[in-house]
């Protein structure tokens, strides 16, 4: 389980998402190489789960992880791999109860969450914080994963958000060290952004009934 949810948080397994997106990067929109990002945003949903986020109009989604409970969207890099473009993954994991029965705490995922896994031996934090997102506890934290000769090879930033029926929403930006403070802001805006999407049916207001005229 521990395996399985440092994988999870840690995006480890992107890369092979990312690998196989990039045949398709022939269609990536030119303006996305550019310094700055557009200012221009839309919503990306996971919609199994009805889990938005507002993210750069220019960013490309690479397509659905996590048996559709997640999906991974980049800042298109036309002419470098791939695996190192900036990336941000939405996803929601339902996590099993603790042993007396209680919904894991946040503090519990964040240890998950802080074990390297993949291609990274360690996982220096540098920042960890807890607050409100709209509305529902929240811990956010930022790393410096390194390889094995101890060079800081990516930072990711995560937020940990408490969902509701025991779900836990992540929102990650995973990026090169030098490109954190460029790409912060769009980690911000997707996080303070997240929302649930009620269903079709949830969201059509329920008919009143007709009142039968009044006879006299």
């Amino acid at each position: 389980m521990k395996t399985l949810l440092a994988t999870f948080f840690l995006c480890s397994c992107l890369a092979t998402a990312v690998a196989q997106a990039g045949s398709r990067s022939s269609d990536l929109p030119k303006h996305a190489t550019t310094a700055k990002a557009s200012p221009a945003s839309r919503s990306e949903c996971v919609l199994s789960v009805g889990l938005c986020v507002s993210i750069p109009a220019s960013w490309k989604r690479l397509g659905d992880v996590f048996d559709d409970l997640g999906f991974v969207v980049a800042e298109a890099h036309p002419g470098t791999d791939a695996a190192s473009w900036p990336q941000l993954t939405v996803a929601a994991v339902a996590l099993p109860p603790q042993k007396n029965g209680d919904a894991p705490s946040l503090d519990s995922v964040v240890e998950i969450v802080l074990t390297p896994d993949g291609s990274f031996t360690s996982a220096e934090t540098i920042q960890r914080t807890h607050l409100l997102l709209n509305g529902s506890n929240a811990e956010i934290i930022r790393v410096l994963l390194h390889d094995e000769a101890g060079n800081a090879n990516a930072t990711e930033a995560v937020a940990l958000i408490e969902g509701e029926d025991g779900l836990v929403y992540s929102i990650a930006l995973r990026c090169a060290p030098e490109e954190f403070t460029r790409l912060e802001a769009i980690f911000q805006r997707a996080i303070h952004s997240w929302h649930i999407k009620p269903s079709a049916e949830q969201s059509v207001p329920p008919s009143k009934p007709t009142q039968e005229p009044v006879r006299k």
